[in-house]
C-alpha cells in the first residue's frame, strides 16, 4: 500500500497493511531476542509478554524506528507517543486461536491508541494470524467477561456479533506491518498447523501528559509532537 492512500484506508477499515516493513535480517535478530526474554521472564502457559522494552534495549530501539514512525506520522497528526510493547506467539503448544476483542476493553477512561502488528514469520491461517472485522472500529460492542482456560484476554466480543462477511483474514510475509485501532474488533486464527508465529505489538497514541493508565507502562516515551 502507497503511504499517500494510507489515511483513508485507515479511517475507513480501521486498519492498514504495510508489506515489508522491515527485512528478513531484523526479523531474525527480533524473533531471537523474544524467545530469550520468554526464556529468562516469561510464564511458559502465556502466550503474550509485555514489557518488550523494559527488558531488551534491542526493542527499545525498535519501536523509535523510522519506518514504523514515518508510516504512524500519516495517521496520528496530534504527536506520537510509544506506551508499551508485547511479545505474542503461536507454537506448536500454544495453537489456540485469539479470541475476538477491542483493545480499549483493557484501558478504559484512556485516550484513543493504536497497534502495530508485526510478524517475524510468515503469517497465515494455518498459524494463528490476526483477523480484523473490517470497519467494526465504527460501531458499539458489548463486552462478555470471559477468560481463555490460561486467563489470558478476559474481556471478549461473542462470536455470535461478528458480521463474517466483514472479516480479514491477514496473510502476511514476515515483516510487515498491521496497523489498527484500539476500536478495530480482532483476534487470530487457530495455529493448526502447530508451527511458530512470533510477533511484536507496539502501542501507541497521541502525545499529551501522562494519564494514570500511562503510569504502569515505563518505557513510555514522546516520540514526536
Amino acid at each position: 500500500m502507497a503511504l499517500d492512500n494510507i489515511i483513508d484506508s485507515y479511517e475507513r477499515d480501521g486498519f492498514i497493511i504495510v508489506p515489508d516493513l522491515i527485512d528478513s535480517e531484523q526479523c531474525d535478530k527480533l524473533k531471537t531476542e523474544a524467545k530469550k526474554i520468554l526464556n529468562e521472564k516469561g510464564n511458559s502457559d502465556a502466550s503474550v509478554y509485555v514489557h518488550a522494552s523494559v527488558k531488551s534495549s534491542l526493542y527499545k530501539q525498535f519501536h523509535q524506528d523510522p519506518r514504523i514512525l514515518n508510516v504512524l506520522k500519516k495517521i496520528m497528526p496530534d504527536g506520537i507517543m510509544f506506551l508499551s510493547d508485547k511479545i505474542v506467539v503461536k507454537t506448536a503448544d500454544k495453537t489456540f486461536a485469539t479470541p475476538w476483542h477491542i483493545d480499549c476493553f483493557y484501558w478504559p477512561n484512556a485516550r484513543s491508541k493504536l497497534s502495530v502488528w508485526i510478524p517475524f514469520d510468515d503469517a497465515n491461517a494455518d498459524n494463528g494470524t490476526l483477523t480484523v472485522v473490517r470497519g467494526s472500529h465504527k460501531k458499539n460492542w458489548t463486552m462478555i467477561d470471559k477468560a481463555l482456560p490460561n486467563g489470558e484476554f478476559v474481556y471478549q466480543i461473542a462470536d455470535s456479533d461478528i458480521n463474517k462477511d466483514d472479516v480479514v483474514i491477514c496473510t502476511v510475509k514476515r515483516g510487515a506491518g498491521i496497523f489498527f485501532s484500539d476500536r478495530l474488533v480482532h483476534g487470530s486464527t487457530t495455529n493448526s498447523a502447530s508451527i511458530d508465529r512470533y510477533t511484536v505489538i507496539s502501542t501507541y497514541h497521541a502525545s499529551a501528559d501522562d494519564e494514570p493508565f500511562d503510569l504502569s507502562f515505563p518505557a513510555r516515551e514522546i516520540l514526536s509532537y
